[in-house]
């Protein structure tokens, strides 16, 4: 589990409240809203314009006295790197502070070709060698985003049940392009890109769904009064829904994620539309329309609702946010899937509890470049 303790000095308290400002400010409004002297929020703000965190703004005020000078949050003032690992690509993204994407960028990986690991020193080559000098030196670190866990006892990172690689590979990352690197699990992420850039940043606790290739949780607690959080990814792709259904990759039967992930759908689909090859070939009214199309969707649905209702009462959280490819069909799921799983419930809360990603399927990848700011500098 991941737990992040902010911290506690007067330094990081007013980075936080002017990396959350959504306006400008002067020195007494931020020496007021934290409870500090001016003459320290004024050496605070001194070192921030040095450090090129803050840009000096007009001053404000009217008549003949002294007017205040504002100041903005510099969203340029670093940049970082976020990386997706799936078992068919690996994604890239360059963003400035605030997790607003600059720079994209995708490789679709061949089977039978370089591993995995391979790959991603190569594409990592490729991408920071074609940013410019200035932005390269502000890259504040690289967040990697993968699958399946992170286990630093065991000293492997999992992609998937079947593909481990040794954790040495972050240290290669940091010796070759002298950056720091971050690696965990894509719901984690997904979370924290939930938890600091979105409309749910207020919650103090929330369940992210990711809905991928991998079916994954991240369960996101931010303690009340406090200035810290933590996460915790769950693998609730093997969580068993039939026990006597399909067979799992991991070599058990029924497990949720060979209902409901991305790759699950996609195959039962192509079994009877043999047009059907990725994800979003599915959703056109020539398959949706036909007798199979509907019963394949309703089955979808069933299992996906199946599965969240046990992740509702198990953690009873304050939203239950889904990301993924599914939240660019939300017409065709959404109202189905709250009727499926609110129908006579028993639930603490309503169907407002479910809501679906404005980041939609880059959750995780945006949260991978955010997790080295929010990690170093909070």
């Amino acid at each position: 589990m991941y737990q992040k303790n902010i911290k506690e000095n007067n330094e990081n308290k007013i980075f936080e409240y002017v990396f959350n400002s959504n306006h400008n400010f002067v020195i007494n409004e931020v020496a007021e809203k934290m409870d500090m002297s001016f003459p320290t929020v004024k050496r605070i703000i001194t070192f921030f314009l040095e450090k090129n965190i803050i840009i000096e703004e007009d001053k404000v005020g009217s008549g003949v006295g002294r007017k205040a000078r504002e100041y903005s949050f510099n969203d340029f003032f670093c940049h970082s790197v976020g990386v997706q690992i799936s078992e068919e690509k690996i994604k890239m993204i360059l963003t400035n502070a605030k997790g607003i994407v600059i720079k994209k960028h995708s490789k679709t990986l061949q089977k039978g070709g370089l591993s995995i690991t391979d790959s991603l020193m190569e594409e990592l080559e490729f991408f920071l060698s074609r940013l410019s000098k200035t932005i390269f030196k502000s890259i504040i670190g690289i967040g990697i985003s993968v699958p399946g866990i992170v286990n630093e006892e065991g000293k492997f990172i999992e992609f998937n049940s079947k593909n481990k690689t040794d954790i040495s590979i972050i240290e290669k990352i940091k010796k070759r392009f002298n950056i720091p690197v971050l690696v965990e699990n894509e719901s984690n992420l997904s979370a924290i890109a939930e938890a600091f850039l979105s409309e749910n940043s207020l919650l103090s606790n929330f369940t992210a769904l990711t809905l991928n290739d991998y079916v994954g949780i991240s369960s996101f607690t931010r303690e009340k009064n406090q200035n810290d959080f933590h996460f915790k990814a769950g693998r609730m792709h093997h969580m068993i829904v039939n026990p006597e259904g399909k067979s799992c990759g991991c070599g058990s039967r029924g497990c949720w994620g060979a209902y409901v992930s991305n790759k699950a759908l996609v195959e039962e689909f192509h079994e009877v539309f043999k047009k059907v090859k990725k994800y979003e070939n599915i959703f056109q009214d020539e398959y949706l329309e036909t007798e199979e199309g509907k019963k394949i969707l309703d089955e979808y649905i069933k299992y996906l609702a199946i599965g969240i209702k046990n992740l509702l009462f198990f953690s009873n959280p304050e939203k239950l946010i889904i990301s993924g490819k599914i939240c660019l069909q939300q017409k065709y799921i959404k109202e189905r899937l709250l009727e499926e799983i609110y129908t006579d419930h028993i639930f603490y809360r309503g169907k407002e509890t479910i809501i679906f990603s404005s980041f939609e399927e880059s959750s995780s990848l945006i949260g991978a470049a955010l997790f080295p700011i929010v990690d170093s500098l909070f």
